[in-house]
């Protein structure tokens, strides 16, 4: 009778090792794909994370990651503004070259600020117009934030804190990008 107890508790010990084990595989797997999710890809996770990446792009002069956090594949593969074949990775090259040498430090969030659904379809509709390529945006929001830079000047590095400035986020399929097409933004007459 004995036995039988102990081949009963081992065989429930058994069951529950291989539930825990399930358990942790299926956690592992979610893990891993919000992971590929979140730092692989286009786009990031958080509007601060957009910011942030934009402006580390920048300052390494990163063509391809400046794409990716500005955009989508659907945009950036099909980017033919008014049915022009353009190279966008040109463009951002030209963006590097006027850039001061300029290092940012830190980016401070002040205000985010959620822009109403026209404002989304106006740039939906602003983006098909002058790309043919059709977003659904799921918000935009104007941020406001602060740059603290540093740059060379006379030998010495030099730090500041700029004043507030605003940009604009969009998010894409569950990513955030930054607005940065100088074409949609002056054409949609938007200050940036």
């Amino acid at each position: 009778m004995a036995e039988k107890k102990r081949k009963k508790r081992k065989k429930m010990n058994k069951q529950k090792l291989v539930l825990l084990l399930s358990l942790l595989g299926i956690v592992a797997a979610v893990g891993i794909g919000f992971g590929i999710f979140a730092f692989f890809g286009r786009g990031s996770v958080t509007i601060g994370g957009a910011i942030r990446g934009y402006f580390k792009a920048i300052e390494a002069e990163d063509v391809d990651r400046y794409i990716r956090l500005c955009y989508p594949s659907v945009w950036s593969d099909n980017y033919q503004p008014r049915g022009e074949d353009v190279d966008l990775s040109l463009l951002v090259e030209a963006v590097f070259a006027r850039q001061s040498g300029t290092k940012v430090e830190e980016v401070t969030i002040e205000r985010e600020e959620k822009l109403e659904d026209v404002f989304v379809r106006r740039i939906e509709n602003k983006v098909k117009e002058i790309y043919n390529v059709d977003l659904s945006l799921s918000a935009v929001y104007r941020v406001y934030f602060t740059l603290k830079v540093s740059y060379i000047s006379n030998g010495e590095e030099v730090t500041y804190t700029g004043e507030p400035i605003s940009r604009y986020i969009y998010k894409y399929k569950g990513k955030w990008y930054y607005l940065a097409d100088a074409l949609l933004l002056v054409d949609m007459d938007i200050e940036e």
